[in-house]
């Protein structure tokens, strides 16, 4: 649905547009349909200046009135004299004498030219005027001239009567000669037919023909009339591209030794079409098409040409356009519904993209149908790129959301590692099997703070304080926060992909474990100096393999560990209270910490539920800081002592514990043991004593 939006966002707008036309000129368009025309008039040209090339037709002939036919440089004096017009042409430079385009008739005419045509506007009256009259009158069905309309079509100018002396607009000897060019100033239509308000003004001209060009005309005069249009539209042309057609310098024409071996005595003319017309940078009369710039009279060349081969092009009409904006939308929508991953909708886009652009090469190679590109290429685009930017950002709030959700539960560095492999997290949401090590604390007689605390709102305040501290130490060592228990923190090293490791992992657990203790005691000075009562905690760590996934119901779920060594190591932490220790650890843990830290053996227990007994363990401090002369012999003779008591010599532990006590006297293990040391020594045991201390209690 979200989609299906987006898509008729941009349809909207863009069906809008459909009635710009690129061959209409608007003369109050707004910017965005001077940008919409910009754009297709770019890729119009595109096709026409990299695509199928108009073929030119053998029947037209251009004679150029170049620089060579100015200079006539490449022509001795003799040669000139032996020619009028080119005596003539030599003497009076451009504009030639009017003689000399008479004579052009006559020798082209007689060779058997079907029309010969001039691309050039007779504006003033010259003496040799009265020849040219009698040829256009004796040829006026096989020889066409022009009129001219202003730059602003508001009025036109016929050749002078001394050529003309009826002055009707209408002659059929009369074209015009004008191109009209788009908003953008590149000509790429020819117009065949004008049907300008100007004409009307003429008495009964209303219900006269109207104007054709002279292109046309050629082509009427050459036997072609059915292949003019009756309308006044102007169609865009396929051009047959520069020095495609047969050109000649126009002295040539005069030119005996020319006459002779280029036009073979004439019958090179035989049948064809001649169009007379300047060519050169000093002409002026040039046009930017997108084939480049052409000389006004190869235009009219094209137009001639796209008459008699109909190589007409089609421009999109409004339905086309239409429909093709729409099924670029729906096209849009299809990737949009069907292809989730952005990549693979992404090679979608760029694979209907090419498609469509090869669909346009086609068209204008073959039929010559300008199918629309601006309009659907851009709902097409916009909608996909609308669609990748809301995945983008929705993919960008779900991150947000996770990362806030995982940096409640886990340090930066671990946050960090799963955005980066979501693939890895998502495997392990499923359920995986993995060693974690495990740690439980809890805040000791904290039913009883509660029952006796007044303030509620402070009691809250002081536990969000302790939580943020605690929690801290967790992130602090790369931990995971897994749970708040009432009082309690339950953190887990090892269930996340991020991890160091068995033994990496239950170092930072016991070193998260150390700093918890070191926080609470800069939590407690704070708060006697503020008069609040001092808190103690037990933290019990246990290793071993447990379950790890998502877990819960339909309508709440969790990222939870379960298994045997979890519970083990919530009934260490609460074993803490028994042997009035702060840190319980499992065997397990102890195993992989002992390198590195201080231990203690404290007992062998049974805790509730369980049938085997583990070795509990507490830590004194990291082994990079060594410990008091004191305590280091308190240790040595405290283990010793637990040795001999384990194996049953309870009159060597008690020596031990008792030279142990001595040097701690308050210490409650050594206390304790020697106690059970006396009480064995007066009675012994039985053969099945083992020393696990079973616990009938959680």
């Amino acid at each position: 649905m979200v989609h299906c939006v987006i898509v008729a966002l941009f349809v909207v707008p863009m069906i809008g547009l459909l009635s710009i036309k690129p061959y209409k000129e608007h003369r109050y368009a707004s910017k965005i349909r001077i940008w919409y025309d910009s754009m297709e008039y770019f890729s119009i040209d595109s096709r026409i200046d990299f695509g199928r090339k108009a073929k030119a037709d053998p029947q037209i002939v251009l004679l150029s009135i170049d620089g060579p036919s100015i200079r006539l440089d490449a022509l001795d004096d003799q040669t000139i004299a032996a020619s009028r017009s080119l005596s003539l042409m030599h003497a009076n430079g451009f504009p030639f004498p009017r003689e000399v385009y008479a004579e052009a008739c006559d020798q082209l005419l007689a060779a058997g030219a079907k029309v010969v045509a001039f691309d050039i506007f007779f504006q003033k009256p010259l003496p040799s005027d009265p020849l040219f009259q009698q040829a256009l009158d004796k040829y006026r069905n096989e020889v066409g001239i022009g009129l001219n309309f202003s730059e602003d079509s508001t009025y036109y100018s016929l050749p002078p009567p001394s050529l003309l002396p009826s002055q009707d607009p209408l002659d059929d000897r009369l074209g015009f000669l004008n191109f009209w060019q788009d908003t953008d100033n590149v000509l790429r239509c020819a117009q065949y037919r004008n049907n300008l308000d100007q004409l009307n003004r003429i008495p009964g001209a209303e219900n006269l023909p109207k104007l054709y060009s002279l292109a046309a005309r050629v082509v009427q005069k050459a036997g072609y009339a059915n292949l003019v249009p009756d309308d006044f539209q102007s169609r865009p042309m396929r051009f047959a591209g520069p020095a495609r057609f047969s050109t000649y310098s126009f002295y040539k024409l005069f030119d005996l030794h020319s006459w002779k071996e280029d036009f073979r005595n004439g019958d090179f003319f035989r049948g064809k079409i001649v169009v007379v017309g300047p060519m050169g940078d000093w002409s002026k009369d040039s046009f930017l098409t997108p084939t480049g710039d052409l000389p006004g009279v190869e235009v009219h060349l094209n137009a001639i040409n796209d008459l008699l081969q109909n190589e007409f092009l089609s421009p999109a009409s409004d339905s086309l356009i239409f429909s093709t904006v729409i099924g670029s939308g729906l096209v849009a929508l299809f990737l949009a519904m069907t292809i989730v991953q952005i990549a693979w909708r992404f090679l979608a886009m760029l694979a209907v993209l090419g498609g469509y652009a090869m669909a346009l090469i086609w068209a204008y190679n073959g039929p010559g149908w300008l199918l629309p590109a601006v309009a659907p290429i851009g709902v097409f685009c916009g909608a996909t790129g609308v669609g990748f930017i809301y995945d983008f950002v929705l993919a960008q709030v779900e991150k947000l959301r996770l990362r806030t959700t995982f940096e409640r539960y886990n340090s930066k560095n671990v946050v960090k590692y799963l955005m980066d492999h979501t693939a890895s997290y998502k495997e392990m949401l499923a359920g995986t099997r993995k060693p974690v090590t495990v740690l439980f604390s809890d805040i000791r007689g904290f039913t009883t703070i509660v029952e006796t605390t007044a303030d509620s709102n402070q009691l809250v305040d002081k536990l969000n304080e302790y939580f943020t501290a605690m929690v801290a130490c967790v992130f602090k060592y790369d931990g995971s926060l897994d749970k708040f228990m009432g009082d309690g923190i339950m953190a887990v090293w090892g269930n996340t992909p991020y991890n160091f490791g068995p033994k990496e992992d239950a170092i930072r657990a016991v070193r998260a474990a150390l700093a918890m203790l070191a926080q609470l005691r800069r939590l407690n000075a704070k708060w006697v100096a503020e008069g609040k009562t001092e808190w103690h905690i037990g933290i019990g760590l246990n290793h071993g393999q447990v379950i790890v996934g998502d877990m819960g119901s339909q309508q709440h779920k969790e990222f939870a560990v379960v298994g045997d060594a979890v519970n083990l190591g919530s009934r260490l932490e609460g074993l803490t209270k028994e042997y009035h220790l702060q840190i319980l650890l499992g065997e397990r843990v102890a195993e992989l910490v002992l390198d590195h830290f201080h231990l203690r053996s404290v007992d062998l227990v049974q805790v509730k539920g369980k049938t085997r007994s583990v070795q509990a363990f507490t830590v004194l401090g990291e082994k990079s800081d060594t410990l008091p002369p004191d305590q280091q012999k308190f240790l040595t003779l405290y283990e010793e002592g637990i040795s001999s008591f384990r194996q049953r010599q309870f009159v060597r532990a008690k020596e031990l514990f008792a030279q142990a006590q001595q040097l701690q006297p308050g210490d409650y293990l050594a206390i304790q043991y020697l106690a059970s040391c006396v009480a064995f020594i007066a009675n012994p045991p039985d053969a099945s004593w083992t020393g696990v201390r079973i616990m009938t209690e959680k």
